[in-house]
């Protein structure tokens, strides 16, 4: 069974796939990337798209279409309750602290940790920060701390608690 014959149809559901995969990894690091405009910039020409194909005048509703609404509406939902950013924190976080506890000053930076880039490795009291989203749209950088002994001090940076050990090192004007 074929749900269309239209291959603008499958085009459209490719491209809303894909902007939902973008958009779910976009959601998987701490702050919006200077990308997170583009991405914005595509979503746009995917509505006006999908005003022009589905508008007034146009052919009645085929079943395809829920694909596209369902794949909108999922990532909506997940990037709303933030699971992107907490899944692949999860996937990356036993190699994530196992090198937070090996920081020296002299660390490398610019290796993957998990499914992180990890730049700017730095050792804090009781612990260490490093950044994963170097530039955003507010000028900031965003990354992780790891401080199991206690909470960092807030003269040491901006820190948003995440879980357990873990906070959101935030660097920048």
């Amino acid at each position: 069974m074929r749900l269309t014959r239209n291959p603008l149809a499958l085009l459209f559901a490719g491209a809303i796939g894909l902007a939902s995969l973008l958009t779910l990894f976009e959601a998987s690091t701490p702050g919006l990337s200077c990308w997170a405009l583009a991405l914005a910039l595509y979503w746009s020409a995917l509505a006006i798209t999908w005003a022009w194909m589905f508008g007034p005048g146009r052919r009645a509703r085929a079943p395809w279409m829920l694909v596209p609404l369902t794949l909108v509406l999922g990532t909506v939902l997940l990037v709303t309750v933030d699971a992107p950013l907490h899944a692949r924190f999860a996937l990356s976080e036993p190699s994530l602290e196992s090198h937070a506890r090996s920081v020296r000053d002299d660390y490398v930076s610019g290796r993957w940790w998990g499914l992180y880039w990890v730049e700017d490795v730095e050792k804090i009291p009781g612990g260490a920060r490093f950044m994963v989203t170097s530039l955003t749209m507010n000028w900031k950088s965003y990354g992780f701390a790891y401080s199991p002994d206690r909470a960092p001090a807030p003269e040491e940076g901006g820190y948003e608690h995440f879980k357990g050990p873990w906070y959101i090192w935030t660097d920048g004007p």
